[in-house]
């Protein structure tokens, strides 16, 4: 039997149906921000780059034919973590962070085959520490879930990070000094980065938000008290003025790849 091998989509198809789905991310951020009751500034494209206050997506690099290859995502004003003391109380906090994703050109297929790294540093169990911050992180979906799947990687969420300790099939990531710190109070720790989050956003005005709005709710009041002993410790980084997901969609398995 001869096999017949699959011919890619044209680069104009690709292309559009990423930035597609560069569009959906946006709007679904715009739909979160809203929802916690923060102002959302609109994103502007030029080019081959969306531009908005919180999220960068830029695309650095393209295949021969044209079809997009490479994407850098900035996102600002939202912590992650960049280095980590002994004491699990003392987290040292980075606003502005940069990440890379490399496309294979069978995109949309083979999901498998896409490749993320962080450009820069992160204390994160699954992204390396060397220079290469070779990130380990499960894909599930297109660039749209990919760069929201990021953005909660940031804020340690236990579901995308997924610990031994609370997934007995999981392995111990790229940083296992970072996963064995962080399992020991996975919780609490994304609920106290979730705090911090918010108080670098300011809320919407009812203007804005072209209405009455009730905003709050018993969720957020416990996070508040939940964060506990845990002490952040800023980082100063410049803040850009430019102007994130906590939206949790059932996993339906997912490819992991490094």
């Amino acid at each position: 039997m001869i096999k017949i091998s699959r011919a890619n989509f044209p680069a104009t198809v690709v292309n559009a149906r990423i930035a597609e789905s560069i569009n959906v991310f946006y709007d679904s951020m715009e739909d979160f921000f809203k929802k916690e009751g923060w102002k959302w500034h609109p994103f502007a494209r030029k080019g081959d780059k969306w531009v908005q206050e919180d999220y960068t997506v830029e695309i650095t690099g393209k295949y021969q034919d044209g079809a997009y290859r490479e994407i850098l995502f900035t996102t600002r004003r939202t912590p992650g973590l960049v280095g980590q003391s002994t004491k699990k109380e003392q987290m040292n906090i980075g606003y502005t962070h940069k990440f890379s994703i490399h496309l294979p050109r069978v995109y949309p297929a083979n999901l498998s085959h896409i490749k993320m790294k962080s450009i820069s540093k992160l204390w994160h169990p699954r992204i390396s520490m060397s220079g290469r911050g070779d990130a380990c992180i499960t894909v599930n979906g297109e660039v749209d879930r990919i760069l929201i799947d990021l953005i909660f990687h940031l804020l340690m969420d236990p579901k995308r990070i997924r610990p031994p300790k609370l997934y007995p099939k999981e392995d111990s990531g790229m940083n296992t000094l970072a996963m064995r710190w962080f399992e020991k109070d996975a919780e609490n720790i994304h609920k106290a980065m979730l705090v911090n989050w918010d108080t670098k956003h300011d809320k919407a005005s009812l203007k804005d938000g072209g209405g009455i709005k009730i905003i709050g709710g018993d969720n957020k009041k416990q996070a508040s008290k939940e964060k506990s002993a845990i002490r952040i410790i800023p980082k100063e980084i410049e803040q850009p003025k430019d102007s994130s997901q906590k939206e949790e969609e059932k996993k339906k398995g997912g490819i992991r790849i490094i």
